[in-house]
């Protein structure tokens, strides 16, 4: 039995259909912020960090070469994660749009480590990375870092919050959690 629905890459429907996929890819969204080597805060929005080791606390992460704060990161080798909430779409807003950036990090929830990375007060979970390696990858650098340090935040682990995942251009709730 032929799949009509497979495509590889130089098939005419590819890009669509990768496209199609991906968004259809329930992710994690963080805000990643870092400093530079002057001390100015820059930050992004991401769904591309995923921790991957517990012996020795990894986060990876892929940041695109156009992005405002991919020199501070090269720079400075540090960034933090903050994972943000279904109640964060606003923040999330200031992050993804270029527009909007002298407007990041101006509410009052913004802290600063003793290194002086910026972390959100109220996050889920902030992650405090080192970056150990970096790989070009075609527009973008994938940052495998340490977990240096992790910060949990008043709404982490209740379940009235939930993580703010994105699916299909938009954000979107858990529902149904079983709950042990």
């Amino acid at each position: 039995m032929r799949d009509t629905q497979l495509c590889h890459d130089g098939d005419p429907g590819f890009a669509e259909a990768l496209r199609a996929g991906l968004r259809a890819t329930a992710v994690n969204v963080s805000l990643l912020t870092t400093r530079d080597i002057e001390g100015r805060y820059h930050g992004l929005a991401v769904t591309t960090a995923v921790p991957f080791a517990t012996m020795e606390p990894s986060m990876i992460v892929a940041v695109a070469h156009k992005a405002s704060a991919y020199p501070a990161i090269t720079a400075s080798g540090m960034f933090c994660l903050n994972q943000i909430t279904n109640q964060d779409i606003e923040l999330l807003d200031r992050f993804c749009r270029s527009d909007l950036r002298a407007s990041r990090f101006t509410s009052a929830d913004w802290r600063a480590d003793a290194t002086g990375l910026p972390y959100l007060e109220n996050a889920l979970a902030s992650f405090f990375c080192r970056v150990t390696s970096a790989q070009v990858h075609g527009d973008q650098t994938v940052f495998i870092s340490k977990i240096e340090g992790v910060r949990l935040g008043s709404k982490s682990g209740g379940y009235d919050v939930d993580p703010l995942i994105w699916i299909n251009g938009g954000p979107a709730r858990l529902a149904g959690r079983v709950h042990a």
